[in-house]
């Protein structure tokens, strides 16, 4: 149930496979592609072809080779058999709608289609609006526009190649449209690609309006955005998805990870004749059998399931602590959909706003009228705050967010401290300090100066650690108290063994402030935040809004190319740019093979593909076909890295938690055979990284990571230990022992490694929240040091991942790549997709993922006035967009010349009529249009403002 687009190929000959099929599906109205394709012209504006009309073959040929059907000659550059024929948009529905019309008489398979074709319509008009696609202008298409008049055909399929019911839409967008200037113009659908789930979204919420306004069903979330209709379960689904079924096998059994590019490539290569199906009365045959088999009758379910109270539909929502409530309170779609994306972005963009908010409208039985309605109200009423005036580009934030910028910004940029520390200290302190690199010491002396908030920035493997222990040991000397903050319980622990100072998480330290039970923070107090670039904008700015309020100095010390925050937008970025200083570490310590400490220099300077290609060169980046395959492969090569450092030194590094767990059920298999587990299995209930009740075996010796903190256990989220102990105690009761990374040894009864808050509330079902911890994502190992990496690229990586995964380590790292993946990324964009691609292509794309940085936005990045905002908080809306106004530049110019003609015939009134025409010039042309002429002069070619030689003007110089 989703928009799929892929481009078709070239000329007349791309249009085959919606006219040319001569096999008839079980529809009893019509003919599958009969009297030549059985498909109908959508359009849009001034077309060559009428909205409505059938599509007759030739007609249909002709468009795709960007021929004009009536006349026969060219419609557009480069007509005939090398014109790009279009590209197809398929709009398919959800599964059970399909079982309905399966399942249905004639009149109610009419209804469900007309529904379909409704919501079809509505997502090309939605396509149009919001200019999904353009035409292309000018020399080499460098000019975009949207068209003035768009074709589509639509064809109209209700089976599957397995023979499933699947009721779906092609809509071949003809790549010949007429632009505003009345002329046939090429098409360009690289926006339309980057909002192709979005159109699937306003299919959806057209689709579920209907069904439940007309047809009175109720709908079910089923995952991903996406609905199914109450009443039919998924085992029937699973029936009647013979096609998904196999396309899953093929990408490896996980086809929600798949990408794009690997499904498009499995769905080609399973894909069957429809010859080889029955049609007409045997297939209608086949489904009621099936149908019977499974003892279910669809419409009698759905209608069963309608009469049921309603369920409220819940918004997926991460436990919030009470000081970061939703931003925008209520239930409806764009509520619901705001709020959940601001826990993540401080600004919205158009195309995340309205898929989230589609797809909740989806499940709630609204439309696209509703969530365009319901965004204009939030924006009338000041809930959301527009940032940029065009609609095409439009984002928004809230009052709350931008308030917390503000406020983040004001308290970065205060006066100097009020506790200096001395210099002689900060001398003194590096002379006996252990041996320091000139920039280690060069980055004390700056953040030990009489700035209030200093910023460290320091790459992967610089000696950070090494530099924090001194600038505590220049702090204590000074007579300051430390204190450590880190964005999670692990980093804070981290900080504090490294540099024996008091370190907690910042989420625990928030809290405490709220409930003023933390100590305050004086003059006296230096907070050291590490792993600042993971530190989101409100923790942040309550960080420094408290040490601006007690006088307190901060070092902020993180990596902005690192992995980013997982809460809020870019604020150590926002700090530093408003700071306009910071310190910097860039040599690389931690790797002690030279060609990795220069490929980590290149990463740490935003260099990552420079970087990747190092450790292609030296072999270390292997390709290896089949999800089951790269597992192999990253645990060989894990039992190998063990053997030469230990199993605690080699870390297993991958993008997902659902890769990580297939990664940690290998490693223990690996180890049970090996003989390093002891005792027999205990399979015990316990909740998974992704919150989920999983089943888990558990034995002597092995490595488990617990996912929350247990304050009565002194455990905190992400401490790792080794299991001393498992089993039953005399009582019948489950024990569990476990010895913690700092070596303290913890017993209790297996089902008391919860949070006391969940017992203490008896909350249903509460099972400890532990996993295995041989393999980690990257989120999870980032400020770890071992001696070898092993990361796992199930699915593509980007450039922070890689850098943080090809940084861990001292001796070695590899990489074990999921081939088929990379092909298929590469097939697709071949000319022939048969062709199998080099290793070097392969290379060559995973050097594109390399280049990928996704940089959160901040709501400054958008104001025009910094220091008003930095002030209040509030967003001036911004200005209308200037434009050149030539005639009132002409008449200015008018009125210059008559001042310059009238004091050349009366010397004497010169000065006086001087100031009338330049006061009369002023007032027909805004200094804000003389800035914005002469910025445009300056910009232009010395050809276009120097005289031509041998060549008088006519008149004035205005150039002067």
């Amino acid at each position: 149930m989703t928009a799929t687009l892929h481009a078709l190929g070239c000329g007349a000959s791309a249009g085959a496979y919606y006219t040319n099929d001569p096999y008839r599906e079980t529809q009893n109205r019509d003919e599958y592609y009969a009297q030549d394709g059985g498909g109908r012209w959508w359009t849009q504006g001034a077309a060559v072809v009428r909205h409505g009309a059938p599509i007759v073959l030739e007609s249909f040929r002709d468009l795709c080779a960007g021929v004009n059907p009536a006349t026969g000659q060219p419609l557009v550059r480069g007509a005939g058999a090398g014109h790009r024929a279009g590209w197809d948009l398929t709009l398919t529905a959800p599964k059970t709608v399909s079982l309905l019309w399966a399942a249905g008489d004639a009149e109610a398979r009419a209804q469900l289609e007309a529904i379909h074709a409704a919501a079809v319509e509505e997502a090309l008009g939605f396509l149009c609006v919001e200019e999904l696609v353009e035409v292309r202008l000018g020399a080499g298409g460098h000019r975009r526009e949207a068209p003035a008049g768009l074709m589509a055909g639509r064809f109209d399929h209700y089976t599957s190649r397995a023979g499933d019911p699947n009721c779906h839409t092609h809509c071949v967008l003809i790549n010949a449209a007429v632009s505003k200037d009345k002329k046939p113009r090429t098409l360009e659908p690289e926006r339309l690609y980057r909002w192709q789930l979005v159109v699937g979204s306003a299919y959806r919420a057209a689709l579920a309006e209907r069904l439940v306004g007309e047809l009175g069903l109720s709908l079910r979330p089923a995952g991903q955005g996406q609905f199914e209709i109450a009443g039919i379960p998924d085992a029937v689904i699973e029936a009647f998805s013979k096609r998904s079924a196999a396309i899953e096998a093929r990408v490896g059994g996980d086809r929600a990870a798949a990408s794009g590019a690997q499904k498009e490539v499995a769905a080609l290569a399973t894909r069957g004749a429809k010859a080889d199906l029955p049609t007409g009365p045997a297939l209608e045959a086949r489904w009621r059998a099936e149908f019977t088999a499974l003892a279910h009758d669809p419409w009698v379910a759905v209608r069963t399931a309608a009469r049921e109270p309603a369920r409220e539909h819940r918004a997926e929502r991460a436990p919030e602590p009470a000081f970061d409530p939703p931003e925008i309170a209520g239930a409806t779609p764009v509520a619901r959909a705001a709020s959940a994306l601001l826990r993540h972005e401080n600004v919205l963009t158009r195309r995340s706003l309205i898929e989230r908010a589609l797809d909740e409208a989806a499940l709630q039985g609204h439309g696209l009228v509703a969530v365009r309605d319901e965004l204009a109200e939030l924006e009338r009423s000041g809930q959301l705050v527009r940032l940029v005036q065009a609609e095409r580009e439009a984002c928004w934030t809230t009052p709350g967010i931008a308030a917390a910028e503000a406020a983040l910004l004001r308290a970065a940029d205060r006066p100097a401290a009020e506790r200096v520390i001395p210099v002689p200290v900060v001398d003194a302190v590096l002379a006996i300090a252990a041996p320091l690199a000139e920039e280690q010491k060069a980055a004390l002396r700056e953040v030990s100066g009489a700035a209030a908030v200093s910023v460290l920035e320091a790459g992967a493997g610089t000696g950070k650690t090494t530099t924090a222990k001194v600038l505590v040991e220049i702090a204590r000397r000074s007579g300051l108290r430390v204190i450590g903050l880190a964005p999670s319980w692990v980093a804070a622990d981290e900080l504090g063994v490294s540099t024996g100072i008091p370190a907690q998480a910042i989420a625990k330290w928030r809290h405490d402030q709220a409930r003023e039970a933390g100590a305050g923070l004086g003059p006296d107090t230096l907070v050291l935040v590490d792993e600042a670039g993971m530190v989101g904008t409100k923790d942040l700015a309550e960080i420094l809004s408290a040490a601006e309020a007690g006088g307190a100095r901060v070092v902020l010390m993180g990596d902005r190319r690192q992995l980013a925050s997982v809460a809020g937008a870019s604020a150590l970025r926002a700090v530093n740019d408003v700071l306009g200083r910071h310190a910097t570490l860039s040599e690389v310590r931690r790797q002690a093979v030279p060609w990795q400490r220069a490929a980590s220099v290149l990463m740490a300077r935003g260099e990552v593909e420079a970087g990747l290609r190092a450790y292609a060169r030296h072999g270390c980046i292997e390709l290896v076909a089949g999800a089951p395959a790269v597992q192999a492969r990253a645990l060989a090569l894990w039992s190998e890295a063990r053997a030469r450092h230990g199993t605690d030194a080699v870390l297993m590094v991958t993008r997902r938690n659902r890769d990580a767990a297939e990664l940690n059920r290998g490693a223990r298999a690996l180890l049970r055979a090996e003989g390093d587990l002891t005792g027999p299995d205990v399979e015990v209930m316990a909740r998974d990284r992704e919150n989920r009740s999983r089943a888990l075996s558990l034995a002597v010796g092995d490595r488990v990571r617990f996912g929350e903190s247990l304050s009565q256990h002194g455990i905190r989220n992400g401490t790792r230990a080794t299991v001393e102990a498992i089993g039953a105690a005399a009582g019948g009761e489950l024990r569990l022992r476990v010895r913690l990374e700092d070596g303290r040894r913890v017993e209790d009864a297996y089902a008391a490694f919860v949070p006391v808050r969940a017992r203490r509330t008896a909350q249903a079902q509460s099972w400890p929240r532990i996993s295995l911890g041989y393999a980690g994502t990257a989120y999870a190992v980032q400020g770890r040091t071992c001696e070898a990496t092993i990361y796992s690229g199930f699915t593509a990586g980007d450039a922070r991942e890689l850098y943080v995964g090809l940084t861990r380590h001292r001796q070695e790292a590899h990489l074990v790549v999921e081939r088929e993946r990379v092909e298929a990324a590469v097939r697709v964009r071949q000319t022939d997709p048969r062709f199998t691609p080099s290793t070097a292509e392969l290379h060559e794309r995973l050097f594109v993922e390399a280049r990928r940085y996704t940089e959160k936005v901040n709501v400054v990045d958008h104001v025009e006035d910094r220091a008003a905002f930095m002030r209040s908080g509030v967003i001036t809306p911004p200005q209308a967009e200037m434009r050149l106004d030539l005639q009132s530049g002409f008449a200015a110019a008018r009125a210059l010349r008559r001042v310059l003609q009238e004091m050349s015939a009366v010397p004497r009134q010169a000065l006086r009529q001087l100031a009338r025409g330049v006061r009369h010039a002023e007032r027909q042309v805004s200094p804000r249009v003389l800035r914005l002429v002469e910025d445009i002069r300056g910009s232009l070619p010395d050809v276009v403002t120097r005289e031509r030689p041998g060549r008088s003007r006519s008149g004035p110089d205005y150039g002067r």
